[in-house]
């Protein structure tokens, strides 16, 4: 009996360990989102992912830099507790200094829009995807 406990113990660790490393997923398949908006958005949550899209975006250079501003909007009645950073990446889609940028949290009320903003971290940077994941 002891030995049946152990076992199903454990394999209620690993699907729990599965269930928590999810990898990004892009969300260009999402109904209703603009395909040109979506390839920028990857989400670390599938359920989240047909709940936030990227609803409005625009850049510039400013100094030589990339500058972002996002809106995403909450397509449910439902707040959501986010949070997100920006990747860059240059001309050949590899990452710039990857991994430096902060998680910054955002409460997403129920069909809400919020807008962020970025400047990238250099002037290699040509595009950028907003990660986004459940807090």
């Amino acid at each position: 009996m002891k030995q049946l406990s152990s076992v199903a113990a454990l394999a209620a660790l690993l699907m729990l360990t599965a269930g928590c490393t999810t990898s990004g997923m892009e969300a260009t398949g999402r109904p209703g989102a603009d395909a040109e908006f979506a390839k920028h958005l990857v989400i670390y949550n599938e359920a989240l992912a047909s709940d936030v899209i990227i609803q409005d975006m625009n850049t510039r250079v400013t100094g030589g830099l990339l500058e972002v501003n996002v809106v995403l909007a909450n397509l449910t009645g439902s707040d959501k507790k986010i949070q997100y950073r920006f990747s860059w990446y240059d001309d050949e889609n590899f990452e710039v200094e990857a991994g430096a940028g902060n998680w910054t949290p955002l409460l997403l009320n129920g069909f809400a829009k919020k807008s962020m903003h970025a400047l990238a971290p250099n002037p290699t940077v040509k595009t950028y995807k907003v990660n986004v994941r459940e807090l």
